[in-house]
C-alpha cells in the first residue's frame, strides 16, 4: 500500500536477538523475548527500563526462562512490509507461557495480542520416557510495568475520566478537568481505554479495548503510577488472582485454555509537528453563536462570502445544520444544492469549506428503521445513547462505528468531496472512544457470569480514521476533529488539527476558579506532544470569561481561538491573523513560558514568545504576555535572557516597554527587539 504523507515506511533492524522497528519519529525495539525495552520518541529515549512482567505461581516470584543461546525463549519477525511488521515473541516460567503477537503500524500504533497459557508436557514426557513431576498450575499475580524516566513524565490524560486514588489515601474528585493535569504522584485508577504519560513534548500512550480476563484485587487500582526516586512505573495489574477460566484441578492444568489480553502503545508525537502550526484562519458558524434560516441565505446577506474574504478567512466550518438530516452522508436536494452554491462562492475567493459530521444517526434518515439495532451505540441496560433535538425536527442517536455506519460514513464523505467539492471534514465527537454494549456488531462482552461489560472500539475507530484519512488527503483535504475529555493519540496520526476547551472553560464560566489551570492545559491543549495543532473554543459570558480572555490563555500556549461570529469576534481575531502572518512563525523556534526563562515581577503573569535571527543575526521576538488570573496584575516588569532594544505592543503600534498593567485574564502582544 501507498503510505501517505507525512509518514515513512516501516523499517527493522535486527541485532543481537533485538529488534528495532522504526517509524517517522519514533523506534520501538523488543528484546530476545518479545518485550519492548526501548522507545524512542524524536531520539530521546522514554523508557527509564525494558517493560516487564510481574508474575507470581503457587505463591513464589515467577522466574523466566532467559535461554536465548538456544533459542528457547525467543522473538522473531513474523513479517514485514512498507505499512507494518509483526514481531512474536515467546516466553516460559516453570509453570506458564506467554506469546505475543505485535503489531507495529506505520502510524506508530503498537497492537499486541498477549496470550497466558499453562506448559504442557514434553514428547518424551507424553511417550512415558521421562517422569511427570506433579506440581500445581496456580497463578496467583500477572501485571505489566512500564518503568518510564522520571524528568520525562510530569504530565498525564486518562480516559474514560475518574476520580484518582493517591497512595496517601486523598482522593482526587472527578471534575471538568480532571481528565488532564500534572502527574500527583503515586496513584490508583480504575480501567482505562487511553492512559498517556508524558511532557509538553513527547510522551507514551496505553490503550485497551476493554478489561477482559482482567482480574485486579481492587476494580479502583487496575492500574496504578509508582513515583520513585528515579522512574515512574505505569503499573497493569491485568491479574491479581488465578484466571476465573481455568477451573478444575490445578494438577491438571495442561488442559486450560490460553487467557487473553489485547492492549498497545503509542509513543507520542505521533507524527512531526508543523513548523507552521496555524494551519488556516478558520471561522465557524452557528456553532455556540446561533444563527436563523439556513447558511446559504446568511452568507448571502450583505456580501458576507466577499466580507469573509476581507476579514482574511481560508477556512469556513459549517456547524451541523448545513445537512437536514443529521450526520447522514446521502443529502436531500437542497442539501446539495446549497452546500455546492457555499463551496462555488468560497472557492473564487480562496476559501475551503469544511461541513460538520458527528457521531449520531438520524431518525430522518432511510435506514434508521431497518438498521438502527445493529448499528446504535447501546448502554449497559442496552438503550439507545444521546437523542439530541435537532432542526429540522428530528432526534439524534449515537451510533458506532464498529459497526457498518462506518461504511456509510466513509463512502458518503468520499462521494461529497468528488461531487460537491468540500475541502475535508469538521468531525464533532466522532474520534471520541465511547464505551459500547452493543452485541450484534461485536462491541459487548461477557464475563464467567454471563454479565455484560462494554468495549472501547480503539482498532475499528482507528481503521476508520486511516481509510478517512486516505479519502481526504489524497484530495487535498484536511479532516479537523473536536473532542471533549480525550485525546484519542491512536487516532491523532490521522487528523490534521483538533479544537478543545470545552472542559476548563466549564469551571471558569462557573466561577469554580480564579485561575486558569496551567497544568491541565499544558497537558491537553497544546498539541506539541502529541504532534497535531489545535484550535481553541470559546464560550463567552459577559463580565466572566469573553473571547479576549480566551486569546490570552492560548497565545500563552502557542494555540488560537477559533471565532464563531461574523462580526466580533471575527473581527478581533482578523488583526491578530495579520500579527502572526507578519512574523516569520515557520522559521522561529518556539519558547514557552515553562522552559524559555523569562521572569516576571508577577506570578500570574507567564511569557513565551517565538523567536526568530535574521540574516544580520538580530533577534527578533514575537512575544505574549498573559495574566492567567482574573485579578489586575499592576505595574509588571518583564525580564528576558538578553538585552531589549525596543518592545512594540503591535496591537497599538506603540513602544510601551517590558513595564505595564494587565487587567485579569488580559495579554499584551509585543513585537521585541
Amino acid at each position: 500500500m501507498k503510505i501517505p504523507q507525512p509518514f515513512l515506511p516501516v523499517t527493522v533492524e535486527s541485532k543481537n536477538l533485538h529488534h528495532t522497528v522504526r517509524v517517522v519519529g519514533r523506534e520501538y525495539t523488543f528484546g530476545p523475548d518479545g518485550m519492548i525495552t526501548s522507545i524512542k520518541s524524536e531520539g530521546i529515549e522514554l523508557l527509564a527500563a525494558p517493560m516487564r512482567l510481574v508474575c507470581i505461581e503457587d505463591g513464589e516470584p515467577a522466574v523466566f526462562d532467559r535461554d536465548y543461546a538456544n533459542n528457547e525463549s525467543e522473538s522473531f519477525i513474523q513479517r514485514r512490509s512498507d505499512s507494518e511488521a509483526v514481531i512474536c515473541g515467546a516466553m516460559q516460567t516453570d509453570r506458564f507461557l506467554i506469546n505475543t503477537c505485535q503489531k507495529i503500524g506505520y502510524d506508530g500504533n503498537v497492537d499486541i495480542d498477549f496470550k497466558l497459557l499453562t506448559r504442557g508436557y514434553t514428547v518424551p514426557q507424553n511417550l512415558g520416557l521421562e517422569p511427570i513431576i506433579p506440581q500445581s498450575y496456580r497463578l496467583d499475580r500477572l501485571w505489566l510495568e512500564v518503568p518510564l524516566k522520571k524528568e520525562l513524565c510530569t504530565l498525564f490524560h486518562q480516559s474514560p475520566v475518574s476520580e484518582v486514588k493517591l497512595s496517601d489515601g486523598t482522593i482526587l474528585p472527578k471534575n471538568s478537568m480532571s481528565s488532564s493535569g500534572a502527574i500527583p504522584g503515586s496513584a490508583a485508577f480504575p480501567f482505562k481505554t487511553l492512559f498517556w504519560l508524558g511532557n509538553e513534548e513527547r510522551g507514551v500512550g496505553w490503550y485497551a479495548e476493554n478489561d477482559r480476563n482482567w482480574q485486579p484485587e481492587e476494580p479502583d487500582k487496575a492500574i496504578e503510577l509508582v513515583v520513585q526516586e528515579d522512574c515512574v512505573i505505569l503499573r497493569i495489574r491485568l491479574l491479581d488472582s488465578h484466571p476465573k477460566s481455568w477451573k478444575g484441578d490445578l494438577l491438571k492444568g495442561t488442559g486450560f485454555l490460553p487467557v487473553e489480553f489485547f492492549f498497545g502503545f503509542q509513543a507520542t508525537p505521533v507524527k512531526p509537528f508543523p513548523k507552521q502550526p496555524y494551519i488556516h484562519n478558520a471561522f465557524h458558524i452557528d456553532c455556540g453563536i446561533k444563527i436563523r434560516g439556513n447558511y446559504r441565505d446568511f452568507l448571502d446577506q450583505d456580501n458576507r462570502f466577499d466580507l469573509l474574504k476581507e476579514r482574511g478567512v481560508t477556512t469556513l466550518i459549517l456547524h451541523e445544520k448545513w445537512n437536514k438530516s443529521q450526520n447522514w452522508f446521502e443529502l436531500s436536494e437542497y442539501t446539495e444544492s446549497q452546500l455546492k452554491y457555499i463551496c462555488d462562492e468560497c472557492h473564487k475567493r480562496g476559501i475551503q469549506v469544511l461541513p460538520y459530521f458527528g457521531y449520531e444517526m438520524s431518525s430522518l434518515s432511510e435506514i434508521w428503521s431497518s438498521q438502527k439495532n445493529e448499528l446504535a451505540h447501546l448502554g449497559p441496560t442496552g438503550r439507545f445513547q444521546s437523542g439530541w433535538w435537532r432542526v429540522p425536527f428530528q432526534r439524534d442517536y449515537i451510533c458506532c462505528y464498529a459497526s457498518d455506519y462506518a461504511e456509510y460514513f466513509l463512502a458518503g464523505v468520499e462521494k461529497i468531496m468528488d461531487t460537491c467539492h468540500i475541502d475535508g471534514v469538521y468531525l464533532d465527537g466522532t474520534a471520541k472512544l465511547k464505551c459500547c454494549y452493543n452485541e450484534a456488531h461485536g462491541c459487548g462482552w461477557r464475563d464467567e457470569d454471563g454479565q455484560i461489560h462494554g468495549t472501547y472500539p480503539v482498532r475499528a475507530t482507528r481503521d476508520m480514521f486511516r481509510r478517512l484519512y486516505d479519502i481526504v488527503s489524497s484530495r487535498g483535504g484536511e479532516i479537523n476533529v473536536h473532542c471533549v475529555s480525550q485525546m484519542n493519540f491512536t487516532v491523532l496520526p490521522y487528523v490534521h488539527q483538533t479544537w478543545y476547551g470545552e472542559n476548563l472553560q466549564a469551571e471558569l464560566l462557573k466561577g469554580n476558579s480564579a485561575d486558569v489551570n496551567l497544568d491541565y492545559f499544558r497537558a491537553e491543549y497544546i498539541g506539541r506532544n502529541m504532534g497535531v495543532p489545535v484550535e481553541f473554543i470559546v464560550y463567552a459570558k459577559e463580565g466572566v470569561w469573553t473571547f479576549e480572555n480566551a486569546m490570552s490563555t492560548c497565545i500563552l500556549h502557542g494555540i488560537l481561538p477559533r471565532p464563531n461570529d461574523i462580526g466580533h469576534p471575527l473581527e478581533m481575531m482578523s488583526e491578530v491573523w495579520k500579527i502572526f502572518d507578519a512574523f516569520p512563525v515557520e522559521k522561529s523556534r518556539w519558547c514557552p513560558y515553562w522552559n524559555n526563562g523569562a521572569e516576571t515581577s508577577h506570578e500570574k503573569v507567564k511569557v513565551s514568545y517565538y523567536s526568530f535571527t535574521t540574516l544580520r543575526g538580530e533577534k527578533q521576538l514575537l512575544a505574549f504576555v498573559s495574566n492567567i488570573s482574573n485579578q489586575k496584575a499592576e505595574n509588571v516588569e518583564i525580564k528576558l535572557r538578553e538585552p531589549v532594544t525596543r518592545a512594540l505592543d503591535v496591537t497599538t503600534g506603540q513602544e510601551i516597554g517590558l513595564q505595564f498593567d494587565l487587567n485579569g485574564y488580559d495579554y499584551k502582544i509585543l513585537f521585541v527587539e
